[in-house]
């Protein structure tokens, strides 16, 4: 027997949807405060050099920095100037910081503190590290992101719950551009941030798992042709190795996803998911595959009508249109229209206004 949708899905009540988007807008500010306050990292002081006193900023712990001109009335100025700005964002960011600790209590208070925990600390530490672009958050753990965006809740705890995280290395962007600190400890450094007991699998080096058996896998789309040569490490040696995986490519072809989603403990993170047509689309795909592990195959199934349940009901600017998914094969596009009937055959799902089926020939 078909489940009803409201024993799959729970709708946000105004009073929760009220705290969400309160929640939600506090972080995004917090986020600007916080870059703000980040420009000022290091310092600004006097340093002498051959009898002369030189203005010096230094950038990092390890003092590095440069010169900004022999002492003045200009660069005395420039360090009166630098040290008022830096205490003003460096109190505006820590007045936010304190009042998203107050937000947290009223999210857990609501019931809208969904995410687990130390998921969500791994969102907002690939965003503090600069890699929110270059690292997907793909599986299971993106359902989080498009209830979010739909303003709903997934009832059953088997179609979120799962001991392990993937993320999707972006091999397209350039490595180098990130943060010379980042690419010194590695995604591995990013990981222990948060729980010092992650290590990396030595004969599965593209997975990390802590001390209670949670595992992150770095995964990325495979090299067109394979030989060709792409970023498959954000660290160094020591860092995970991207596993090669077929079709990942359709997820980095579309519009991606960004939305605030709230951890467990009731503070905000952002995840950055695949288009959640696509995520539909491309689960349903693999369950057909023949190769695809049987076990996998259900839940792959139920996930993407899941999703494509969500995209009709609540997201009616996006379309399963043929134009809209011209990045995906033709063969996988007409996968929407199983998903399209499915939603159609529920009597109580109406779909939106200008939902447009897949061209069919």
């Amino acid at each position: 027997m078909k489940e009803k949708w409201s024993e799959i899905c729970l709708e946000l009540s105004s009073e929760q949807l009220r705290t969400v988007v309160d929640t939600q807008q506090l972080f995004e500010a917090w986020t600007e405060a916080f870059e703000r306050a980040r420009n000022f990292s290091g310092g600004m002081h006097w340093k002498t050099a051959a009898g002369k006193q030189y203005l010096f900023r230094t950038r990092d712990r390890r003092g590095y920095g440069k010169s900004l001109g022999p002492r003045s009335a200009e660069t005395e100025q420039t360090l009166d100037r630098f040290k008022r700005n830096k205490t003003e964002a460096k109190g505006r960011e820590a007045a936010l910081r304190g009042r998203l600790a107050e937000q947290a209590r009223y999210c857990k208070a609501a019931r809208v503190a969904r995410v687990p925990r130390l998921s969500a600390a791994l969102g907002r530490e690939l965003w503090r590290s600069g890699l929110e672009d270059a690292v997907l958050i793909v599986g299971t753990h993106a359902l989080y992101a498009y209830e979010a965006a739909c303003g709903v809740q997934i009832l059953s705890a088997a179609r979120l719950e799962t001991q392990d995280i993937d993320l999707l290395l972006d091999s397209r962007r350039s490595i180098e551009l990130i943060m010379s600190e980042v690419r010194r400890e590695g995604l591995i450094g990013i990981l222990r941030k948060i729980d010092k007991s992650f290590t990396v699998m030595e004969k599965q080096n593209f997975r990390a798992v802590n001390d209670r058996g949670f595992m992150v896998d770095l995964i990325r789309p495979m090299p067109k042709p394979p030989w060709k040569k792409q970023p498959d490490m954000v660290g160094k040696k020591a860092d995970l190795k991207a596993a090669d995986i077929q079709h990942l490519d359709w997820y980095l072809s579309a519009p991606k996803l960004r939305q605030i989603v709230i951890g467990e403990d009731g503070f905000p993170a952002p995840f950055t998911v695949p288009d959640p047509r696509v995520f539909a689309l491309h689960k349903l795909w693999l369950s057909k595959q023949p190769g695809r592990d049987p076990l996998k195959k259900p839940k792959d199934r139920e996930q993407a009508f899941l999703v494509a349940e969500l995209v009709t009901r609540y997201l009616p600017q996006s379309k399963f249109s043929k134009p809209e998914l011209r990045m995906l094969p033709r063969e996988v596009v007409q996968l929407a229209d199983e998903l399209i009937d499915r939603a159609k055959a529920d009597g109580k799902s109406k779909l939106p206004s200008g939902f447009e089926p897949p061209d069919r020939h």
